[in-house]
């Protein structure tokens, strides 16, 4: 492994010719609830949905401050269908009085009538044998994912006894969107399009160019997709539903929810895995407004008025869109992981500090916690410039885990913290996967053999279904 010399220190400054990132920080949380998986806001009630730990319910009518009500279980329950513990909330949406969640046991009806109180009311009975995801509502219809078995029509006329009403078949339907007299389902890369008032009939069909992680309407014939590590594309029912703008997000557009008091609905707020992305369509071209580097697994995101919901991992936050008249430090990682590095030598890998604000950071302190960790100087940053820090890591011991600290007058954010790692008992960057073998059990058949796929990017997702 080629060595580094610790002292050997670089620092680059350049300004960033774009406006100023536009996000501030107002309110954080950790909920009991992880493995968080989908947000949703009706009138002035935020209602994030945690696979493990339960449903968290929030009172946002100070839309600045994250005041926590309620943590809701989904065990035990009634209206004739299947209660019982273990039961693993996945998507949610609400429509008056009632949420609609997802689950590893079927379809989920829960009263929000009090939002302090909410009562399960159980599962939808003979839903127990379908793999679930995303759903949605309009008027009396409520829309569910289904994967493989379709997607399920329910009239829920009668919201605490939703009537199956018919079943579009899909290959893998995913997520789906009401809008304009439409249903908007995706099915992997194929965005079908259904007409409501003929039975449901296919109106037309459009191959993307990835799988489809969700849709969201505009509020005029537009709708805003996102497609994972192809970015959000905007497409419009009046042009034949032509993609009439694209962005390439920095990661993996997963989720996205419209602006309500955009002109026309041309803003959309993007979970992008580790940052949320405000993008805009400018009658032209769809463009990064607005930036915030969350670096927590952002999972899904929900937005009201000017502000953003960011429902991480096993995190809650608020954001504002808007100017920031003071300055705003983000860095580009908040974590920095070592290959293995032999005692004595050294690697060096680079951090990205950037000032998205609009007056000078001015840096107070910014230090590492372990001293096999060396850095360069952090200095002032002007508004949109952005310095790279050189961390070294020099090893002298298995485990080295640290963090580097900056401290600075930052006025949402005082202190900002990039976790270091060096020499971690198991894998660390670099090393060479084990082969392995296993027996394919969903959305395929067959096994899979790891070395089947040298020179490919192979993704392995640990969850436990049940």
């Amino acid at each position: 492994m080629k060595k580094i010399v610790a002292n050997s220190f670089f620092i680059i400054l350049f300004s960033s010719l774009l406006l100023a990132k536009n996000l501030t920080l107002h309110d954080f949380d950790n909920p009991s609830a992880s493995h968080i998986l989908d947000s949703e806001i009706i009138d002035n009630i935020l209602i994030v949905s945690g696979m493990i730990g339960g449903i968290e319910f929030y009172d946002i009518s100070n839309p600045e401050i994250l005041n926590h009500l309620t943590t809701l279980q989904l065990s035990g329950g009634g209206g004739g269908g299947q209660g019982g513990g273990g039961t693993k909330p996945n998507c949610i949406v609400a429509s008056g009085n009632y949420a609609y969640v997802t689950t590893n046991r079927g379809l989920g009806i829960i009263n929000i009538s009090n939002p302090s109180n909410p009562q399960y009311l159980g599962i939808v009975p003979d839903t127990d044998d379908y793999i679930l995801e995303n759903l949605a509502v309009s008027d009396f219809y409520l829309a569910v994912a289904a994967h493989e078995d379709g997607v399920l029509m329910f009239d829920i006329s009668n919201p605490t006894d939703p009537e199956l009403i018919d079943v579009i078949q899909s290959d893998n339907a995913w997520v789906v969107e009401f809008g304009f007299g439409l249903l908007l389902v995706g099915d992997e890369s194929n965005l079908n399009i259904y007409d409501i008032s003929n039975n449901y009939s296919l109106y037309q069909s459009i191959e993307l160019s990835n799988s489809i992680k969700d849709i969201k309407r505009a509020h005029t014939t537009k709708f805003f997709i996102a497609l994972g590590t192809d970015g959000v594309v905007l497409i419009d029912s009046d042009n034949n539903f032509n993609i009439i703008g694209s962005y390439n997000t920095s990661a993996l557009a997963n989720r996205l929810d419209s602006f309500d008091d955009m002109f026309f609905g041309y803003r959309v707020a993007v979970s992008d895995w580790d940052d949320v992305e405000i993008l805009e369509w400018d009658g032209e071209n769809l463009n990064l407004v607005g930036f915030k580097n969350t670096t927590r697994r952002t999972m899904a995101i929900a937005t009201k008025n000017d502000y953003v919901y960011s429902a991480e991992w096993n995190s809650v936050q608020i954001f504002e869109y808007g100017e920031i008249d003071g300055p705003d430090l983000d860095l580009d990682l908040y974590e920095l992981n070592y290959p293995y590095v032999q005692f004595g030598e050294s690697y060096n890998l680079s951090l990205e500090v950037t000032n998205n604000g609009n007056q000078i950071l001015n840096i107070v302190d910014a230090y590492t916690t372990n001293n096999e960790f060396s850095y360069s100087e952090l200095n002032d940053l002007n508004p949109g410039e952005t310095q790279i820090v050189d961390i070294v890591y020099t090893a002298n011991s298995d485990n080295a885990s640290g963090s580097y600290r900056i401290f600075s007058n930052d006025q949402d954010e005082s202190e900002i913290v990039c976790e270091t790692n060096g020499n971690i008992n198991g894998a660390n960057i670099g090393d060479i996967a084990p082969d392995f073998n296993l027996n394919i059990i969903a959305n395929g058949s067959g096994t899979f053999q790891l070395s089947d796929y040298i020179d490919k990017v192979v993704i392995l997702a640990f969850f436990a279904p049940n």
